[in-house]
């Protein structure tokens, strides 16, 4: 498949050069100099209209998701602390109806952890992982729309590219062949004003699509190992008469900071699933 479509390349890309080649053999007296703008004005064609809604799109999905895909959207710093400070006043009722009001990422993910407080540390975090795989790759896949349409880019502008060719040696076939050297290299270059669009496309959709992937990768990330840190409260203390070193060290307390409670006995009830 890349090799057929590589030869149609190819093969554009000669014609194009004898077009060129041809215009340049003729006298420049009397030739009438055309902006881009006009050529790309006259050279539009059908699949020109699909290309510039494709444009339209990609322009709509950037906005989109820069006022969406934020940090202030993820995981704010404000409302982080703010659950910390909760939880470790055991204001866990409090804390849970706040987040169960926002609509951040990081609310998301701590609610569906106390959720699964009853069933114990491991459900909670399983629950936020799962969440926050849950959500990202909702991000993730609204995102892939700009690398679908960059790869339809060039192949939409190729498609115009061969239309405006077939128009063009039609009509000098029609003609008997009499067109001169300066109507072909126009019609030509009108033809080639579609494979111009659509690289245009590719090029801004293909990089908006980097970008964005990973400002969603980033910003998940922070937003998860946020919500991780904060269940290490509800970490079951370790057995009697075993040493603190065989704990994780995410579970030892730090200085300062009070003992880990207990979530079965302390999470509201009615924050946990029937």
């Amino acid at each position: 498949m890349r090799n057929r479509v590589g030869q149609r390349w190819a093969g554009v890309t000669v014609l194009a050069m004898l077009g060129a080649s041809l215009a340049l053999a003729q006298p420049p007296g009397g030739a009438e100099h055309q902006s881009l703008l006009r050529i790309i004005r006259e050279g539009i064609e059908v699949p020109t209209y699909f290309i510039l809604l494709g444009s339209v799109v990609t322009i709509a999905l950037v906005i989109e998701h820069f006022l969406v895909v934020r940090a202030a959207s993820i995981s704010p710093e404000q409302q982080v602390k703010q659950a910390r400070a909760q939880i470790e006043a055991r204001k866990f009722q409090e804390c849970f109806e706040r987040l169960k009001r926002s609509r951040t990422f990081f609310a998301h993910v701590m609610t569906a952890a106390l959720q699964h407080a009853r069933h114990g540390f491991d459900a909670m975090h399983e629950a936020a992982v799962e969440k926050a795989g849950e959500l990202s790759g909702r991000m993730f896949r609204k995102v892939e729309y700009l690398n679908i349409i960059g790869n339809l880019g060039p192949l939409l502008g190729l498609l115009g590219t061969v239309w405006g060719m077939i128009e063009a040696f039609g009509s000098l076939g029609a003609g008997g062949g009499q067109a001169g050297a300066g109507d072909l290299a126009g019609g030509i270059s009108k033809a080639l004003v579609n494979t111009l669009l659509g690289l245009a496309l590719a090029i801004v959709a293909i990089a908006f699509f980097g970008v964005c992937r990973n400002r969603i990768e980033s910003l998940t990330v922070a937003g998860t190992v946020a919500a991780l840190d904060l269940l290490e409260y509800f970490r079951p203390a370790p057995a009697p008469g075993r040493s603190p070193l065989e704990r994780p060290a995410s579970a030892v307390p730090k200085p300062g900071v009070p003992a880990a409670p207990r979530p079965a006995t302390n999470v509201p009830a009615e924050s946990q699933p029937t």
